[in-house]
C-alpha cells in the first residue's frame, strides 16, 4: 500500500483503504447509507431499552446503532449505562455483544 499512495493513488494510507474498501462494497452492492437521527441521551436510552425488549438474545451495538438510526458513540454510551445499572449484561468479555 506504501508503494501505491507514494505513486499518488492516494494522499494517506488511510485514505486508500477507504477508497479500496468503498470500491469493494460498490463491486458486492452492498452499499446502503445510514441516516443519523440528531437524538438526547435519555431519548436514545428510550429507544434502545425498547430495542432490546423487543429483540431478546445478543445484541450487538453496531447493528442496533444503524437500526435505530442513531449514532454508535450514542448508543455504546447507554449500553455501558445499562451495564452499569446491571439491566443488560455482557455475553461475553472477548466480544462487543450485550445481552438483554
Amino acid at each position: 500500500m506504501g508503494r501505491l499512495v507514494r505513486a499518488g493513488a492516494a494522499r494517506s494510507v488511510a485514505e486508500f483503504v477507504r477508497l479500496a474498501v468503498g470500491e469493494y462494497a460498490k463491486k458486492a452492492g452492498v452499499i446502503r447509507l445510514v441516516n443519523l437521527r440528531d437524538v438526547s441521551i435519555p431519548e436514545a436510552r428510550r429507544e434502545v431499552e425498547h430495542y432490546l425488549k423487543r429483540h431478546p438474545g445478543v445484541v450487538w451495538p453496531d447493528e442496533m446503532a444503524e437500526k435505530l438510526g442513531i449514532d454508535y458513540r450514542i448508543v455504546l454510551a447507554v449500553v455501558k449505562q445499562l451495564l452499569e445499572e446491571r439491566k443488560v449484561e455482557e455475553a461475553s468479555r472477548k466480544v462487543e455483544e450485550i445481552r438483554a
